[in-house]
């Protein structure tokens, strides 16, 4: 990669993590957001898991999809999101260039998940509050509201990619090394959500064996389910 692709890449993970954390901001700083957000985030990751049922009896698979559902969008990612932005100027400077691409697509599919995400739980918002037990009946008349087949499918393909940088960046054989080492000065230098992040984006894609039909997997189903959301009359959701 180029000096200018370095720099297309700094950019592109610069301007989504600011984003990231704009969004972020909206619900941690409204109590009733934050609930509200907490009890959706909990309930879509419920309803999804299910489509992935048989993907977890294969080895390696199961700790990918829980990294895919759950640590690269929701609420418990702030954190990590704050260290990100905080630490821009390390890691656009300092990080091997595939390492860099990485977080740069994880911040964008990250902000575009979160904004989506944060529209869907207004959308299922009675007043202020979301009902006391979400169906797939609400939460297909939510996401109709909120966004389009277009735009989540776009979100797919953004995670798919993702995975295809992360398996560019186990090829590399002495990021594990160095992911290791750096493990206690990112501590120290108030940086761990940032590092647990990458190691274990890094350590969860070795463990699949073949991550292209992991990735073909994911991209099929999630495809399905959208498809779903925005096809099926809604006499026939539950």
């Amino acid at each position: 990669m180029s000096r200018s692709e370095r720099k297309k890449a700094a950019d592109r993970f610069r301007r989504f993590i600011r984003r990231s954390n704009e969004l972020h901001v909206e619900y941690l700083e409204d109590a009733q957001l934050l609930a509200n957000y907490d009890q959706f985030a909990n309930w879509q990751l419920e309803y999804l898991l299910p489509f992935f049922d048989d993907l977890y009896k294969k080895e390696g698979y199961a700790e990918a999809i829980d990294f895919v559902m759950s640590d690269l969008a929701g609420i418990g990612i702030s954190n990590r999101d704050r260290d990100l932005e905080r630490a821009a100027p390390v890691i656009t400077s300092m990080l091997p260039i595939a390492a860099l691409a990485t977080i740069a697509s994880a911040a964008e599919m990250n902000a575009r998940v979160l904004k989506v995400n944060i529209a869907i739980c207004r959308c299922l918002a009675n007043g202020n509050e979301l009902p006391a037990s979400i169906t797939e009946h609400d939460y297909v008349i939510a996401c109709r509201q909120a966004t389009s087949l277009q735009e989540c499918v776009e979100l797919v393909h953004l995670v798919t990619g993702l995975g295809q940088t992360l398996k560019a960046l186990v090829e590399i054989p002495v990021l594990g090394i160095m992911l290791r080492a750096m493990r206690a000065p990112a501590h120290a230098a108030g940086f761990a959500a940032l590092h647990e992040f990458l190691e274990k984006g890094y350590g969860t894609f070795r463990q699949i064996p073949d991550i292209d039909h992991f990735l073909s997997e994911i991209e099929s189903r999630m495809v399905t389910i959208f498809e779903r959301i925005y096809t099926v009359p809604l006499s026939q959701t539950r």
